[in-house]
């Protein structure tokens, strides 16, 4: 068969729970195929709902560009001084 003879066939997908179909040459399936979904824009959101929004998921603080710097750059010094103080601890203990 041609590719010229042969009609022009559907294709589905599935992406989570959503469903819809390609369909070639400009068609467009029925709405109850397409998977469109409600607007949802119209639901008012509650008390709870507005104050999880606002103050739960804002932003988080963090400190400028120097503090983080110099605190990684700190960091290895602070450590190997806590080792040789606990070390010098242990073996003092240890007698």
């Amino acid at each position: 068969m041609k590719p010229e003879e042969r009609a022009p066939r559907e294709i589905t997908y599935r992406v989570g729970w959503k469903r819809g179909s390609i369909v070639p040459n400009g068609r467009r399936p029925p709405d109850a195929a397409s998977g469109d979904t409600p607007d949802l824009s119209l639901i008012q959101e509650s008390p709870m709902q507005r104050w999880n929004r606002s103050y739960l998921w804002r932003k988080a603080p963090s400190p400028g560009h120097r503090t983080l710097q110099v605190a990684v750059l700190a960091m290895p010094v602070v450590l190997f001084a806590l080792f040789l103080w606990m070390a010098y601890e242990l073996a003092r203990h240890a007698r």
